[in-house]
């Protein structure tokens, strides 16, 4: 009772300000996405809509702002709504027998396009931009950093995990979710003047380091290599990465239980041993069918539908580059892991390229971004332009092992790109 009071009474503080502030409402949507507050509170609080009451006041709060930044569609922002448009298609012609829940799906797709729309209207200041890197840091950073401590009390023996029904849930999401936000945490280290909050920065990283190795995903501990190497070959802090990951390493080490590490050594006999890894294989080539079979996919949640395997299940053995043994008759219906496979089959292969454009736009526009500020003296903005694309190349690889192409940081990024070259940088020409 005492947490949904608490959440009650901030939840309505975030109102009152949402309504003065909308910058600071796009910054309580993230937060109401990624912690997940009720979760933390059992009772009351879980019948409010609180994700769509923020977003909704946030909208209110643009309408009724004074001297609204100008809005210019650019050439991501007509591919996000052309691949919602290939969304809402495949939804309506999809013969899944999960269709149900695949149009709840396409309801949280079509709010995370009113959130990538909404910062893209709003936000024209550093303010804003930093408000919402806080709002995402606090939210998966400090979670991670509480996951860790767990990880540490019990002697490697608690596996961090995100909270059961939230996006986070699975360890493998959770880990990638934390990689891509420990660059931005890197970014928040150099704006943060206050000794005190440097140091509690500095010291989250590391504990999210640790937690990385407490989820025992075998990706999310690829994707922290990966993070390291990427720091070690372009970042002009290479001894703080290098200190951060060698602690945060050294400490999980002690902890770690045999188990963690006979898990990370099946990554080089994933296919011949692995059910999990086989598994994953049989979703990817039911997807690849359900792809050649069905010109807009079998929308969302494609692979997961009883029906395709049904169809499908007796022509993959042999299918493919990759000899898979036959899948059972009783074998359920799994997911893609793979936020390739899984667009593929969600929305065929003009919704995969439509979804590899936008993340090759973003990369290259990444890249433009961190010169160009450079050549304009704008230090923040080539910092942050950097620790996005680190973000987003973790995102890219890590991916390979996760059913999150509809993951909303990735979508943040891409508005914080846009809000960067024309709120920000087009100031400054």
């Amino acid at each position: 009772m005492v947490r949904d009071i608490a959440v009650t009474l901030l939840f309505f503080f975030l109102i009152y300000y949402t309504l003065r502030k909308p910058f600071i409402g796009l910054g309580a949507w993230a937060w109401i996405t990624f912690a997940f507050p009720a979760g933390w509170a059992w009772g009351f609080t879980n019948n409010f809509r609180m994700n769509f009451s923020i977003a909704l006041l946030t909208y209110v709060g643009y309408v009724f702002m004074k001297n609204k930044p100008k809005f210019k569609l650019d050439s991501i922002s007509m591919l996000l709504l052309i691949f919602g448009l290939i969304a809402l298609i495949s939804t309506i012609v999809t013969n899944s027998l999960l269709v149900d829940y695949s149009w709840g799906k396409f309801e949280n797709f079509t709010k995370l396009l009113l959130f990538y729309f909404a910062v893209v209207l709003i936000m024209n200041k550093k303010i804003h931009i930093d408000t919402l890197i806080w709002s995402v840091v606090l939210s998966i950073s400090s979670y991670a950093g509480l996951e860790s401590f767990k990880f540490l009390a019990s002697g490697g023996g608690h596996r961090v995990a995100g909270f059961s029904g939230h996006m986070l849930g699975d360890r493998n999401d959770l880990s990638v979710a934390i990689n891509m936000a420990i660059p931005l945490m890197i970014y928040l280290i150099s704006q943060t003047k206050h000794k005190l909050l440097r140091t509690g920065l500095i010291f989250l990283v590391i504990l999210n380091v640790i937690a990385i190795v407490g989820t025992y995903s075998r990706g999310g501990f690829i994707g922290l290599i990966i993070l390291t190497g990427y720091f070690l070959i372009k970042s002009k802090r290479k001894v703080l990465w290098i200190m951060l990951t060698v602690i945060g390493l050294s400490v999980a080490s002690t902890f770690v239980p045999s188990g963690w590490s006979d898990r990370m050594n099946t990554v080089s006999t994933a296919t011949s041993q692995d059910s999990s890894f086989i598994g994953r294989l049989w979703a990817w080539k039911i997807s690849v069918k359900i792809a050649n079979n069905n010109f807009f996919g079998n929308s969302f949640l494609a692979s997961q539908d009883p029906l395709a395997w049904s169809l499908y299940r007796t022509e993959i053995d042999d299918f493919g580059p990759v000899y898979t043994p036959p899948i059972p008759a009783d074998k359920a219906a799994k997911a893609a892991h793979n936020l390739y496979f899984q667009v593929l089959g969600d929305m065929g292969y003009i919704g995969l390229l439509t979804y590899l454009l936008i993340l090759l736009l973003l990369y290259f526009r990444l890249k433009k971004l961190t010169k160009k500020a450079k050549e304009l003296e704008c230090e923040w903005c080539a910092h942050l332009s950097s620790m996005m694309s680190i973000s987003l190349i973790g995102y890219l690889i890590t991916g390979a092992n996760v059913s999150m192409a509809y993951f909303d940081l990735i979508y943040i990024i891409i508005a914080l790109s846009y809000v960067i070259e024309y709120k920000i940088l087009i100031k400054k020409l």
